[in-house]
């Protein structure tokens, strides 16, 4: 089958675009072609990948999303695909891959000055056109939170709905040569050997919490003194920075940037922190686990069950409270057989696991639904 995947743009460390690229790949094995419509691609495209930037225009991100819905309707009505698969809320899609919670459910929790600003109501409308009976066939979705607001908002049937499960990268598998990079990257990053190493992962500092996590380091008693990783590239990452020096922890905190070897990087690490403000799934979390780190993050997230489940570390309930934040990373930090321990379940939860099939998975759930809707009348 010939294949059009949408997303309004493409850089190599956000959760969603991970999804569409391994998706999109196990797709082409399967013997389907693979084009991308998007407006921003970041990156080294991949050679069995047709890409086709749109020149979507608009000051503000909602009107370059609708542009974008515009250009890539025409131009996917313009060729013959046998199947659109989205990773961005937009009309036209046979397929709607959940990347992000339900906007109607948030939009529910705030004022009406709020619902009424433009973007909230160009992205609303989005949403509305892929999640409502009228829009995708089937929705690939991570959470069961996701599809109780789905079905709340939209009356959506269950049978539309396919949950995946955590997709874990395949450097995760072979955790020992990993951990075999530790000291180098520790070195790196200017860190010792026996340094007690946080990671965050964030692409949106604000959105996933550094701030939350900075606070809390600062809380901590004099006894425990440890570093922080935060991985991740960030347009403005002055604010944060600012806030480490305000603090008085900025020595200890080295913001990383985007890189290349996150799996690397959380094997090198101690723990990780994650009190995200806003997060459908949480993969990072599931990285974490596999990586062998006790986990500390906020309750928001959808992938905090597996922290829990894992009995890996504490899951800080919502509505958010800092100084809960602060009293589970002090507990965390302060008693070692209950980090040893911690780390112990969250090697063997993922062990007793497969989260590597997800895009295979997904590709399979692709075709069937297209075959469906190919031999409905």
């Amino acid at each position: 089958m010939r294949l059009a995947f949408t997303i309004f743009k493409y850089f190599p460390h956000g959760g969603a675009q991970k999804d569409m690229l391994a998706i999109a790949h196990a797709c082409k094995q399967r013997g389907h072609d693979i084009t991308l419509f998007c407006y921003e691609f970041q990156g080294e495209q991949p050679a069995w990948l047709d890409l086709r930037l749109l020149p979507a225009k608009g000051r503000s991100n909602h009107r370059r999303a609708m542009h974008f819905q515009e250009l890539a309707l025409t131009a996917i009505a313009a060729d013959r695909f046998d199947g659109v698969i989205g990773f961005s809320r937009m009309a036209g899609l046979d397929v709607y891959f959940a990347a992000d919670d339900c906007l109607a459910a948030q939009l529910a929790t705030r004022s009406l000055l709020t619902r009424m600003l433009p973007r909230a109501r160009s992205f609303a409308v989005m949403e509305r056109a892929a999640i409502s009976p009228a829009g995708a066939k089937m929705i690939l979705t991570l959470t069961r939170r996701q599809e109780d607001d789905f079905q709340r908002h939209y009356s959506c049937a269950p049978r539309r709905f396919f949950r995946l499960p955590p997709l874990v990268p395949d450097a995760f598998r072979d955790l020992a040569a990993l951990q075999a990079k530790r000291n180098a990257l520790r070195q790196e990053l200017g860190a010792g050997e026996k340094d007690l190493i946080l990671a965050q992962v964030a692409s949106s500092y604000h959105t996933k919490g550094v701030d939350r996590t900075l606070r809390a380091i600062a809380a901590l008693p004099d006894s425990i003194r440890p570093r922080l990783w935060v991985v991740g590239a960030e347009k403005h990452p002055g604010g944060m920075q600012r806030l480490a020096r305000k603090l008085g922890i900025a020595p200890r905190i080295t913001f990383c940037g985007g890189r290349n070897d996150v799996p690397a990087i959380l094997a090198a690490a101690d723990a990780m922190v994650h009190p995200a403000r806003q997060e459908s799934a949480g993969a990072v979390l599931v990285e974490a686990l596999a990586a062998g780190l006790p986990v500390i993050t906020s309750g928001i997230c959808g992938y905090a069950e597996h922290v829990h489940n894992a009995g890996a570390g504490a899951v800080i309930p919502e509505p958010f409270q800092q100084h809960q934040l602060n009293q589970q990373l002090a507990s965390l930090l302060a008693d070692h057989a209950w980090l040893q321990s911690c780390a112990a379940n969250a090697r063997a939860y993922t062990k007793n696991h497969d989260f590597y099939a997800r895009a295979d998975i997904a590709a399979i759930a692709i075709e069937k639904s297209l075959t469906t809707k190919a031999t409905t009348p």
